[in-house]
């Protein structure tokens, strides 16, 4: 059997806009079979659920940001030094901590560079994000092109910052049962699917929500301005 599982959300645990009963209701909706909860720089506590949660996190590192599947307790304080992490140091702890190292939209800027990611042990590469083409048109063509490169098995996430957001991308992964979808993904039996890209208009909304949670005049201004941009650029669709 094929279930679907996108392996990229946020909540309002962090920079999301819709907490995790609505993220599993619309999942649910979707037809989704599981999702996993990756807040940034943070390991959310998951509540029992309809469908099936998988404990992650997206870490800030050196090379870009960096998805841990199947972890719950990464030492934040020890691992990110200033803003970010070192990129080998996170996947060696995410290993530690017996999860699954995704290497999350690595295309999405345009000083990317391939020299940066190789060497890394990522046991996944997101080749279907659904923000990633917002900023580079080919971005999952290009990280699609990298996993080739390496032989390294994909995955897909909508990187969905709020309910109306996910199942944007997802991943199939072929098992025999839901008790198994853990398993067949550590035998990487992945295949990452791109159904749609995010709207402008969507990340308008996430960031206008992100200005409430710290609401100063030069925050809330700004949030407004990219507001704004974001509408033109989903009325003129440029």
């Amino acid at each position: 059997m094929i279930l679907k599982a996108d392996l990229h959300v946020h909540t309002d645990a962090s920079d999301g806009r819709s907490d995790i009963s609505r993220l599993v209701l619309r999942a649910k909706q979707l037809g989704l079979d599981a999702i996993a909860v990756c807040d940034h720089n943070m390991c959310t506590p998951l509540p029992d659920s309809d469908i099936i949660l998988i404990p992650a996190a997206e870490i800030s590192t050196n090379v870009g940001h960096i998805v841990g599947l199947y972890v719950r307790d990464i030492d934040f304080d020890t691992l990110i030094k200033g803003r970010t992490a070192d990129a080998a140091q996170a996947v060696d702890q995410i290993h530690e901590r017996g999860g699954l190292a995704v290497l999350a939209h690595p295309f999405e800027y345009k000083n990317a560079d391939p020299k940066l990611f190789d060497g890394i042990p990522f046991d996944f590469i997101e080749t279907a994000n659904s923000r990633a083409p917002m900023k580079i048109k080919n971005a999952d063509h290009m990280a699609q092109r990298y996993a080739q490169t390496r032989g390294i098995p994909c995955t897909g996430g909508s990187d969905a910052h709020g309910a109306d957001e996910l199942g944007g991308a997802y991943t199939e992964i072929e098992c025999d049962s839901a008790q198994q979808l853990e398993s067949a993904l550590r035998q990487g039996k992945t295949r990452a699917v791109f159904v749609r890209r995010c709207r402008w208009i969507q990340k308008g909304k996430t960031r206008l929500n992100l200005a409430r949670t710290d609401p100063s005049l030069k925050k809330t201004a700004k949030a407004v301005v990219y507001f704004a941009y974001t509408l033109l650029r989903e009325i003129f669709d440029f």
